[in-house]
């Protein structure tokens, strides 16, 4: 026994500092409910943890950018469907005027009246300054597409917007004496012909709409259209292109000097030999695979597909203060096929009816009626490229009820493919939320399992650690003892 060294008394010390320690870091455990708190429990967890942290909070901004998105989409989602009964109900006002007796003036009334709500309705469709059916910005509307992050890696869905308006929809002006279109078609010689008699690559449709003459404004631009069949043509210099739809699109830049080719991947590219070229600036493409490139004089040129797949080329020469374009060329490059005729000319109506006009063919004459986005008639033109015999084309007024109801026609067609295409992206975020929920969720219980305490674990060595500092301070106590029992030693 040594009065120096108490052996006994170091050891239970040790004893009590270790079960004090251990008690300390179950009663943390306990009280946070984490088994890896920091880093200086488990270095290696800890970082992973605070990784899948990062990623939770990073698809929580994520969830937040989705939820906006389908709040818009909802939001222009219950316009489209009040719009779409509103047409149906034009529509049966319009049949009711072929009734005998009926009132023309009252009947206008009717129709304008609706028309107004319509482009109330579309206007009204804002959601926290987006509106996807206004087509333009302006009072109110700040954006008229939404986009958003769909994931932690940065790629962004975007949802254009769409003009439902009443111009939008093709019906500025409409009254029951509606005016259309007809193409009657004949041959050199006189012979009466039609539209698939001898299409061939390059041939073309030109419509314009009627605020091509009076200019136009965000919700109801100048458009021209130019239905181009596809195939080879002759380039003229300075073009190299034998594209008929990249030719078209070259002559509607209108410049001698300027040459729009397409890549191998599909994409535009230009060359411009003058002292100032006209060049790409920048280009971008939106979930829907739309491409817009933005040029050197600030026009642009979006690049996308109709709903038969053939390429459209949106050209946008003039805008407005809000930066709303307000004159625009449109170029199909209409797939007519190797079939018959009758399949060709078939082809080439059903790219006009994706733009959204209403055609029709008389089966015995072969003569197009075209009516629909605020058609102007006298500018409707038809070229052939054949070399002998061609087809030419005459363009006459078209007009009555019939008409009318079929504009109102083209513009439920319209509006249906609107509506498809916001359920269709109400849909594709909502998969998105839920692909997101589900990551996160995977995530979060990952981090659990890294990193949560076992309670019931901890709870049981939080009762025996207890016990243990009790029995060491016990025996700390017992030890530090010794000391007077040697001091006994030495009392007389």
């Amino acid at each position: 026994m040594s009065i120096n060294t108490n052996l006994a008394s170091i050891a239970a010390l040790k004893s009590l500092n270790d079960t004090s320690a251990a008690l300390t870091s179950t009663e943390n455990k306990v009280s946070t409910g984490k088994n890896v708190n920091s880093a200086s429990d488990d270095p290696a967890v800890y970082a992973i943890a605070q990784t899948m942290n990062s990623q939770i909070g990073a698809l929580a901004g994520v969830s937040s950018g989705l939820q906006f998105a389908n709040q818009v989409v909802g939001t222009a989602s219950t316009a489209a469907r009040n719009i779409s009964n509103m047409l149906s109900s034009l529509s049966s006002a319009i049949a009711a005027a072929g009734t005998t007796g009926y009132d023309k003036s009252s009947m206008n009334n009717q129709i304008t009246s609706t028309l107004s709500q319509i482009t109330k309705a579309a206007n009204a469709a804002t959601f926290q300054g987006v509106n996807l059916l206004a087509g333009g910005t302006g009072n109110g509307v700040k954006f008229t597409s939404v986009s958003t992050a769909e994931d932690v890696n940065g790629s962004i869905y975007t949802q254009s917007g769409f003009n439902a308006t009443a111009a939008g929809l093709g019906l500025q002006g409409l009254n029951v004496d509606q005016a259309g279109a007809k193409l009657s078609f004949s041959t050199s010689t006189g012979a009466q012909s039609n539209l698939g008699a001898s299409l061939a690559a390059g041939d073309s449709i030109s419509i314009k709409n009627t605020a091509v003459s009076g200019g136009g404004s965000a919700q109801n631009p100048a458009i021209s259209y130019n239905f181009v069949a596809h195939g080879t043509v002759t380039a003229t210099a300075p073009e190299t292109s034998t594209d008929a739809a990249v030719n078209a699109l070259n002559k509607t830049l209108g410049s001698s000097t300027t040459d729009v080719t397409m890549t191998s991947d599909g994409k535009l590219s230009i060359t411009d030999t003058a002292s100032t070229p006209l060049s790409i600036s920048s280009s971008k493409t939106d979930s829907n695979g739309d491409t817009t490139y933005t040029l050197s004089n600030n026009n642009t040129i979006t690049q996308s597909k109709d709903q038969s797949g053939n390429a459209t080329f949106t050209v946008s020469t003039a805008f407005d203060a809000n930066g709303n374009a307000t004159a625009q060329t449109k170029i199909v490059d209409v797939n007519i096929g190797s079939g018959s005729g009758v399949d060709k000319a078939s082809n080439f109506m059903g790219a006009m009816t994706n733009a959204g006009f209403g055609v029709s063919q008389d089966s015995s004459t072969g003569d197009l009626t075209i009516v629909g986005n605020n058609i102007a008639s006298s500018s409707t033109t038809y070229t052939s490229g054949a070399t002998s015999n061609a087809p030419t084309a005459k363009a006459t007024d078209a007009s009555g009820s019939d008409i009318a109801q079929a504009t109102v026609q083209a513009a439920i067609s319209k509006m249906n493919s609107i509506s498809s295409s916001i359920g269709s992206a109400g849909n594709q975020i909502s998969q998105l939320q839920t692909s997101t929920s589900s990551v996160s969720a995977s995530l979060t219980s990952g981090v659990g399992a890294l990193t949560d305490a076992d309670l019931a674990a901890e709870s049981a060595k939080l009762t025996s650690l207890q016990t243990k500092q009790q029995l060491a301070i016990q025996s700390l106590s017992i030890a530090n003892s010794q000391s007077s029992t040697l001091l006994s030693l030495f009392r007389g």
